[in-house]
């Protein structure tokens, strides 16, 4: 919700629903990672960068200074998925192996064929920096728009 300005203070407000984590202590674990609350009519409220209050509209007070308003008529809020373990930085795709693989083609048979994980890693390696750089980059966008907000990328 920053879009660049950091210091800048937005409120996200007639949301049809909030979705947030239910656990009443975090970090959540176990079984309380599946705990979720869903409020509705909900309001949204970020402050250099981040989320500093949320909840019903009712509970919403006066707002001191300067804050962009946004309508969240008929959406919902839901938090931002993070992918702890993903590879951006790769060239290359995989998909000729499906078809091969819906066949009834067994990894081994894929592997000695040339394809299989080596087939990207070759990819990979003949590239260069900036060819790599924009992997990252286009696979980046792909996970922001299905809802990953942060990521921790693998070598």
């Amino acid at each position: 919700m920053t879009h660049g300005d950091g210091g800048a203070t937005r409120l996200v407000r007639n949301l049809a629903q909030l979705a947030t984590p239910g656990a009443s202590t975090p970090p959540a674990r176990g079984q309380a990672l599946g705990e979720v609350d869903v409020i509705e009519g909900a309001f949204v409220l970020c402050e250099r960068g981040r989320v500093t209050a949320c909840g019903a509209m009712s509970l919403l007070g006066p707002l001191d200074g300067d804050v962009e308003e946004l309508d969240g008529s008929g959406l919902c809020a839901i938090p931002g998925l993070v992918d702890c373990h993903t590879h951006p930085a790769f060239l290359g795709d995989r998909v000729e192996e499906f078809a091969i693989r819906a066949r009834g083609a067994s990894y081994e048979a894929l592997h000695a064929a040339g394809g299989g994980i080596l087939s990207t890693v070759r990819a990979t390696r003949d590239s260069d920096e900036a060819e790599l750089q924009a992997a990252v980059e286009r696979h980046r966008g792909w996970m922001l728009q299905a809802g990953t907000t942060t990521f921790e990328g693998k070598s």
